[in-house]
């Protein structure tokens, strides 16, 4: 009896910090972020408005993060100039992310949190994390965890 009411109790949890995932309700504009990219020049949210933001809050030690990484890569390569597709890296130093991004061939802007502030801003509970912004900057979605290409289709 324990162990269900513990296992109930862990679901009820992790469901209430899925609700809260993403540190802004739907419908709101996302907190204001200016980060470093790995070309090194600074980027904010405004940088990435006029046109839907895909933005995906990731680490290279996560194993989902990893796989899904190449299909955020193929969404970046064929709506390019439609919208933005931005990855903002947890709490790791820039040679280890460019390696990262080396060995993917990732070619769309990672953007660096080496010390995690935005991270704890947008409330990320879990990786990866993927916000849909309209081009207002306007959170519209989230998804925790990794994405699958009938999952992203369905948020475009």
């Amino acid at each position: 009896m324990a162990l269900l009411l513990g296992l109930w109790l862990g679901i009820h949890l992790l469901l209430g910090a899925v609700g809260r995932s993403a540190g802004v309700e739907v419908g709101q504009p996302i907190p204001d972020f200016k980060l470093v990219a790995l070309d090194g020049k600074v980027k904010t949210n405004a940088d990435y408005e006029g046109r839907p933001l895909v933005l995906n809050f990731w680490a290279s030690w996560c194993p989902p993060c990893r796989e899904e990484m190449p299909l955020l890569q193929r969404l970046y390569e064929t709506r390019a100039g439609e919208i933005y597709v931005v990855g903002i890296n947890y709490a790791e130093t820039r040679p280890k992310v460019l390696s990262f991004v080396q060995n993917f061939e990732i070619s769309f802007p990672i953007l660096l949190d080496e010390d995690g502030k935005v991270n704890d801003l947008y409330q990320v509970s879990g990786y990866p994390l993927t916000l849909f912004v309209n081009q207002e900057g306007i959170l519209v979605a989230y998804h925790l965890g990794q994405l699958t290409p009938e999952t992203l289709a369905n948020y475009l």
